[in-house]
């Protein structure tokens, strides 16, 4: 069995065998009423949402241009060059790999796909938030990618110039008897295709001549003139000074072994990590059938496509509506990209500890605003999964918010009371500065959302704004801690904005009820 079939053997044994292993972790869950699947909306979705990458387009024209180089560059170079064999040459009658337009056009899909990844990296790189929410697995794309793209290309390269592979060709394709008419041949094929030969060839206006009678005879029926090999003849050319080097040191057959390696790598990577949602991403797109909305999905096989269809491209994250709270708290459940990690390992029971508590606490910090799904280039119903989070985080951990209301207010000193205790997060309330200059004019209680949509303030939030700053004035923190305005804040900074002495009084209330929860998590454990 040779090096090619036995790779392809045994990826494929792995691919098949992981595709079987992620398919069967969408079913088995509870299923709900959906909507019927329309066939026309389904295809509609197809050419749409898939092949003209119409939702990628919406959020960003350079992320829309990478992908679309890739996508269509891969796709001619699987259709039109790994799978030739079975596709071109049944389609197109003379089918050589070496004539064009193929031999063109495996250069220019090569050479999209990594324009396309140049693009893709530079935003990654550029972009500061999406630099820190890539992962391994997002660079190991890349990079396997790449890699099999620049395999091909430097294979192309050394092929063009290996006088091996000349002589390989004339041995079985050509009978020269006469060694003037050799010669003439490979002066032509240094001249014109680019062929690196040890031996100093003539280079004389009738040996040309000869060889390119030969060449028309035998050769240029199967053989375009390496040139239109844009990239890879650029390359040979570059390369040309160590040609001799390349060819002693068998280059050709180390950069087939190493492009056929990286493409088995790839196809057994398939069902794993990202690597399989340019399969799922497409059919996630088709069964949602363009809908940019929450409605109307079912958990069990349709939501575990949903979750595998994740492209971590992160555009939902940086689109997150409390995604501010992440850089203060720290925790990256917040985030939907990273939120949705830990969602599939909670619903396989592969999720413990302080792992769990992050995403019962990232979960419940979700507002559903929505505009994580409606910004999903992978068409993910993301909505729903986060009513299921919120749901799974209730059983999992306390609310602290609904724990602080069912306390008494003796008892919310004693549960916050901690007497050795450093000044937590910003120590805004431990620093008389935050709110000495306070003069309770009640601007902040005036301008406040929240008291004004309470019948009865004084019984729903137990203290105002400005009456919580007093508290923190005379050093009772504890109290301050336990009042419901503190549980009830919307931070939406307006009181902030409103206080004419300028006092963080947002950031105070923010960051007390931070405190108060990292203390009620220590007495618990």
């Amino acid at each position: 069995m040779t090096f090619f079939d036995l790779g392809l053997v045994l990826a494929s044994v792995i691919c098949v065998a992981g595709l079987v292993w992620r398919v069967s972790k969408w079913c088995g869950r509870p299923v709900r009423n959906s909507a019927p699947f329309s066939p026309l909306k389904g295809m509609q979705a197809f050419v749409v949402d898939v092949l003209l990458l119409a939702r990628t387009g919406r959020q960003s024209p350079l992320r829309w241009i990478g992908h679309t180089l890739i996508f269509v560059g891969f796709m001619g170079l699987l259709l039109f060059h790994a799978l030739d064999d079975q596709i071109t040459s049944n389609f197109f009658f003379g089918y050589e790999s070496t004539l064009d337009p193929w031999q063109f056009l495996r250069n220019l899909f090569g050479l999209m796909v990594l324009v396309g990844l140049g693009i893709m990296t530079y935003r990654r790189v550029a972009n500061k938030k999406l630099r820190e929410l890539t992962r391994f697995q997002d660079w190991f794309a890349f990079l396997l990618v790449g890699g099999i793209i620049l395999s091909g290309f430097f294979l192309e390269a050394t092929k063009i110039m290996s006088p091996r592979v000349f002589d390989r060709m004339v041995y079985e394709y050509l009978v020269v008897e006469d060694g003037s008419d050799l010669t003439a041949l490979k002066a032509v094929w240094a001249d014109k295709y680019g062929v690196v030969f040890t031996e100093r060839l003539p280079m004389n206006e009738e040996t040309l001549a000869r060889g390119m009678e030969l060449d028309e005879e035998s050769c240029m029926d199967c053989h375009s003139n390496t040139s239109s090999s844009f990239v890879s003849r650029t390359m040979a050319t570059a390369l040309t000074p160590i040609g001799p080097a390349l060819n002693r040191s068998q280059a050709t057959e180390v950069f087939w072994y190493l492009h056929l390696l990286l493409c088995f790598v790839g196809l057994a990577a398939l069902p794993f990590g990202k690597f399989l949602h340019p399969l799922t991403t497409p059919a996630n797109l088709i069964v949602r059938q363009g809908r940019r909305d929450g409605e109307g999905e079912t958990p069990s096989v349709r939501k575990g496509l949903g979750l595998d269809a994740c492209t971590r491209c992160g555009e939902c994250s940086l689109h997150c509506s409390v995604a501010p709270a992440f850089s203060v708290m720290g925790n990256s459940d917040i985030l939907p990209s990273e939120k949705l990690i830990s969602f599939k390992k909670y619903q396989q029971g592969e999720l413990f500890g302080d792992a769990l508590t992050a995403f019962a606490d990232g979960s419940r910090t979700c507002t559903e605003c929505l505009r994580c799904t409606d910004i999903c280039s992978a068409g993910i119903n993301l909505q729903e999964l986060w009513m299921e989070a919120k749901q799974a985080a209730q059983v999992q951990r306390v609310d602290m918010n609904m724990a602080v209301r069912q306390l008494t207010p003796k008892g919310r000193i004693q549960t916050f009371e901690c007497s050795d205790c450093k000044p937590d997060i910003y120590g805004l309330a431990d620093n008389k500065e935050s709110y000495q200059g306070c003069v309770q004019c009640t601007t902040c209680t005036s301008v406040c959302p929240v008291v004004a949509v309470c019948e009865d303030a004084s019984a729903d939030l137990d203290l105002m704004p400005q009456q919580i700053m007093n508290l923190l004035r005379m050093g009772m923190k504890e109290e301050a801690m336990g009042a419901r305005m503190v549980w009830s804040c919307t931070t939406c900074y307006k009181c902030q904005e409103h206080c004419p002495q300028n006092i963080r009084v947002a950031d105070v209330l923010y960051e007390l009820r931070n405190t108060a929860a990292v203390r009620m998590r220590k007495g618990n454990q």
